[in-house]
């Protein structure tokens, strides 16, 4: 390059020339710094936010964890049999002091339980389907709310459909762990769940896990005749994500246990079982 092509030096560029480039440079050191300070903000913004949702979620799980462990345990007279139920078969043994449990909780009618999973739940019943969605048994207010009974069933579980809702949670808390009955070795490894009652002990026998969508397909509480029982029970089996052979009589009372789906809008997922 020819000398005399060449770009000046500072000192003997034009001060007009010097004003702007040294203009332009404060004015890139200036959009840098904001760029910094939003990108310093929105990380602080995202570390907050996320701060409080595992704050969120570790009160459900911290309240659930001690309510477990401290009420949730064998009756003083374990082995005997203080609720009359001296036919049950191999012996009854109660699990949970209802009334111990009745005297904080009174809304409580059950306890719900599938062993090594994060379920082991009591079972709520308001006067409507609603307040249990959002709060938790102290009536503390929570978005993983409960699980809890439909209010039209009747507490003692003796409906011939009865009804048991929880969330799906991203934690898999709750009902969240129902996602995995979409999988044929999970069922096979958990086809029973357990359910006590201040009057006897269940187990609701896994037969057919389906989607649904939340208003067209719901569970019937009731049938008009055996035919239309067994008749939905068919239907629900051709849906189901899963296969079984848990046989299912007009004679026996099915469990149905829903939670959220997202498959499309208004989607569920529903866990059908006899009550044995």
């Amino acid at each position: 390059m020819c000398q005399e092509n060449r770009p000046p030096d500072k000192e003997n560029r034009p001060p007009d020339m010097w004003k702007n480039s040294k203009k332009k440079t404060m004015k890139k050191k200036t959009i840098l710094k904001i760029i910094l300070v939003v990108c310093l903000l929105a990380v602080a913004t995202f570390a907050s936010l996320l701060a409080r949702e595992l704050y969120i979620d570790w009160k459900s799980k911290s309240f659930y964890d001690d309510f477990a462990g401290i009420e949730t345990r064998p009756h003083e007279s374990a082995g005997q049999n203080p609720n009359g139920n001296q036919d049950k078969p191999g012996g009854w043994q109660p699990y949970i002091d209802f009334d111990a449990l009745k005297e904080q909780y009174p809304d409580i009618v059950g306890w719900i339980k599938l062993d090594n999973t994060p379920i082991n739940y009591p079972v709520m019943q308001h006067t409507d389907n609603d307040f249990y969605l959002s709060h938790l048994p102290n009536g503390t207010q929570h978005r993983n709310g409960s699980i809890f009974l439909d209010f039209r069933n009747n507490s003692d579980f003796s409906d011939k459909s009865i009804l048991i809702y929880g969330h799906h949670t991203r934690t898999e808390d709750m009902f969240g762990i129902f996602k995995y009955y979409r999988e044929q070795e999970f069922y096979d490894a958990n086809p029973v769940i357990e359910l006590y009652t201040p009057e006897e002990d269940y187990k609701i026998v896994i037969f057919a896990g389906h989607l649904a969508h939340s208003v067209r397909d719901h569970p019937p509480l009731e049938f008009e005749n055996d035919e239309e029982f067994l008749e939905y029970i068919r239907q629900i089996r051709n849906k189901s994500v899963f296969n079984s052979n848990v046989e299912v009589t007009a004679e026996d009372r099915i469990v149905s246990l829903v939670t959220c789906a997202y498959d499309f809008n208004e989607a569920r997922l529903i866990l059908a079982g006899i009550l044995a």
